[in-house]
């Protein structure tokens, strides 16, 4: 076995006959995604998913299947861009909103001033 020793070995310990291979390198993710695809795919009916490996660790076709739900790599960098900008903004805004209001009101009390005089 080429992969007996590597941690893609617990992938096919249970294994017999012809199996492809796929790699996902950093977004294991979105290689699951693509696999989901291919199992819903008319065009590859005869495509069965039979499991994984994440990390060293044997997957179950149905693992796969829920991984490929999970955001992947670029979606959870934004979630993260935005978690981190979010706060930033909010503060922003309720400065720029609340210095807004009070130059509107200096600038009414002007007009109200030079419409006396």
């Amino acid at each position: 076995r080429a992969v007996a020793d590597s941690r893609l070995g617990p992938m096919f310990d249970k294994q017999d006959g012809s199996v492809a291979v796929l790699w996902g390198c950093d977004d294991f993710v979105s290689l699951a995604k693509e696999l989901a695809e291919l199992v819903k795919s008319k065009e590859f009916e005869k495509f069965e998913l039979k499991g994984g490996v994440m990390d060293g660790e044997s997957l179950t076709a149905e693992k796969v299947l829920e991984i490929s739900k999970w955001p992947n790599r670029l979606e959870q960098i934004s979630l993260l861009v935005g978690q981190i900008l979010g706060p930033g903004a909010g503060l922003s805004a309720q400065l720029l909103g609340a210095g807004a209001k009070v130059a509107g009101q200096v600038k009414k009390l002007i007009e109200n001033k030079e419409g006396e005089a």
